[in-house]
């Protein structure tokens, strides 16, 4: 779905024809008071829509009034000129609403999507399911029904949805349920559709509310005493995350532990490698990673209580490790020196060790408190490179957030040093190896 897919090459199959004979997607405003107007959008989406829709928002002004919602009722089309239309959505901040006995399925389901404000009768469908070409499900869909699901993901849907768009072949339509569009956040309404339209915005409520009561909109926001409700959800959440990466391995697991040490970040680096290039599993982890945290995010940015559930910290693992070999050192953030202990385990594959980082107060640094978290990788404990990534915390200090070493040895193992990874403030580090000896945590 993006640039390099030709407009018009891909269409998301029609499954329910439109109650009209229409070519292309119609756009009427309809004035619905004196004051108000509902933006009427209905047929299949061509190429042309994403025109014929600017044209018609730019026309409102001589028509006069308020623009309520864009009403959506398509069973789909191309995929390519969708996602145009999902720019113009974002652009105008559009409000979208799926009629009573309307219907908004496969490419019509990423304008929904787009939209900040979404809206659904009761009796109304919204539909996803996987790309095709001509009918059928070919090489070239298959990229597209990727391509697709991660916009999906950019514009916040979750992760279950996105997930039975790609398992839906086509020919077939998974039909959101009331859970799923909870998820989204859509606002369900039955019979008095301008009612629900014209409820003041939630997100701008929270905008207009004094600084002491809003919501925090940082991405680690401080840990308060809130609602337990909240509070167990983000706990929840965040236990349900970790028995799903604990089952992961390899590359798919390296991939999907990188995308949550980025999960905080305005600009997550990327899933690929240099010039776009896919990395196998560790690009597949990541960007099943990312579609399952986008919700995560949400919740995070949007409830202090969420908040602190998921950022509480855990208790110790109880499992007894046997310690291969203990480095000290320092690491650096800002003008402050800050201490550092990694333990790592014995292992039985070198490529992929675990180990246990502690960090903590040092002379100049007395104000930091202690915390420590697992991390995964690689280290050539006799010389050689280290890369370290963060796993899991085992105590999570409020306001802090874990990072990954990456860094090289050139006597033999006796020290290591090189930068931090995922860490906006901190840079540098250096470990020196303790005398050999066996212990347990």
């Amino acid at each position: 779905m993006r640039s390099s897919l030709a407009a018009g090459l891909i269409f998301l199959g029609i499954l329910a024809a439109p109650a009209r004979p229409v070519h292309a997607m119609q756009f009427e405003p309809t004035q619905v008071s004196s004051t108000e107007l509902v933006m009427d959008g209905r047929g299949p989406i061509v190429p042309g829509d994403t025109d014929r829709l600017t044209r018609a928002l730019a026309g409102l002004p001589r028509i006069g009034g308020t623009l309520l919602a864009l009403a959506l009722d398509s069973a789909g089309g191309n995929v390519a000129e969708a996602k145009q239309m999902v720019d113009v959505i974002r652009a105008h901040q559009l409000p979208v609403v799926v009629p009573s006995n309307g219907q908004c399925a496969s490419a019509c389901f990423l304008l929904f999507a787009a939209s900040p404000r979404r809206f659904a009768a009761t009796d109304a469908l919204v539909g996803v399911h996987s790309a095709n070409q001509d009918g059928a499900e070919t090489n070239t869909s298959l990229a597209v029904t990727t391509l697709m699901a991660r916009d999906a993901a950019d514009l916040g849907v979750p992760a279950s949805i996105i997930g039975k768009m790609v398992e839906t072949t086509p020919g077939r339509v998974a039909w959101l349920d009331p859970h799923d569009l909870s998820l989204m956040r859509v606002t369900v309404y039955n019979g008095d559709a301008l009612g629900a339209l014209r409820q003041p915005d939630p997100a701008q409520v929270r905008r207009d509310m004094p600084a002491s009561t809003a919501f925090s909109s940082s991405p680690l926001p401080a840990a308060r005493a809130g609602s337990s409700s909240g509070v167990t959800a983000g706990r929840d959440d965040h236990r349900a995350w970790d028995a799903w990466l604990g089952g992961l391995q390899g590359a798919y697991r390296d991939g999907a532990v990188f995308a949550q040490t980025q999960m905080y970040e305005t600009r997550p680096g990327l899933c690929y490698g240099p010039n776009n290039l896919n990395r196998g599993d560790f690009t597949l982890g990541c960007d099943v990673a990312r579609q399952r945290l986008a919700p995560v995010v949400a919740k995070l940015r949007a409830s202090a209580d969420y908040a602190t559930g998921w950022n509480a910290p855990v208790a110790p693992i109880s499992t007894r490790e046997i310690v291969e070999q203990e480095y000290r050192g320092v690491y650096f953030c800002a003008r402050q020196v800050m201490r550092l202990t990694l333990k790592m385990f014995q292992a039985s594959d070198e490529t992929h060790r675990r180990g246990l980082f502690t960090f903590g107060p040092n002379d100049n640094s007395r104000n930091v408190p202690q915390g420590s978290f697992m991390v995964e990788g690689s280290i050539g404990m006799d010389g050689g490179q280290m890369t370290l990534t963060p796993l899991k915390w085992v105590l999570q200090p409020p306001g802090y957030s874990w990072f990954g070493l990456i860094g090289g040895s050139e006597d033999g193992g006796k020290t290591f040093s090189g930068r931090l990874t995922d860490s906006g403030t901190c840079t540098r580090f250096t470990l020196a190896r303790i005398p050999a000896s066996t212990a347990f945590r």
